[in-house]
């Protein structure tokens, strides 16, 4: 009887253990990539924009959507294309964050957000950050 209490006490413990480690997995944001350009979206809810902001520094570009209210945004369609006009990276904003990995250089950065249409030229540096904030 004492051996089968243990060792139901013990999966009791691993099977929790694991389930707390697979949560804790789950809740980081992931990281993906387009043509390979490494990019995360997301950014909805205080936990999920804390782990963004800790994993910005090893992003070069960062964009923000939000209202004019300051309310953030999410459902953002984004298109990066290069200098000479080549799409580099296109997608759906999870959230009202997006960072990414480009090479240096000039970009347009289009967005689309309630049928309104944004469109901004930014350079790229080689070393450090560019922040875009969005408004509708």
């Amino acid at each position: 009887m004492k051996r089968s209490t243990l060792f139901i006490s013990m999966i009791v413990l691993v099977s929790g253990f694991w389930s707390a480690t697979i949560t804790a997995q789950d809740a980081s944001p992931p990281q993906r990539e387009y043509q390979g350009i490494p990019y995360m979206s997301g950014g909805i809810g205080e936990e999920e924009r804390a782990q963004f902001l800790s994993a910005a520094p090893t992003f070069n570009l960062k964009l923000v959507f939000a209202e004019k209210t300051g309310s953030y945004l999410a459902n953002v369609s984004v298109s990066i294309a290069d200098g000479k006009g080549r799409k580099v990276l296109e997608l759906p904003a999870e959230g009202p964050l997006v960072l990414a990995k480009l090479p240096a250089g000039d970009y347009r950065v289009t967005v689309v957000a309630n049928d309104q249409e944004q469109v901004r030229n930014t350079k790229i540096p080689a070393t450090g950050q560019r922040a875009l904030m969005f408004r509708w």
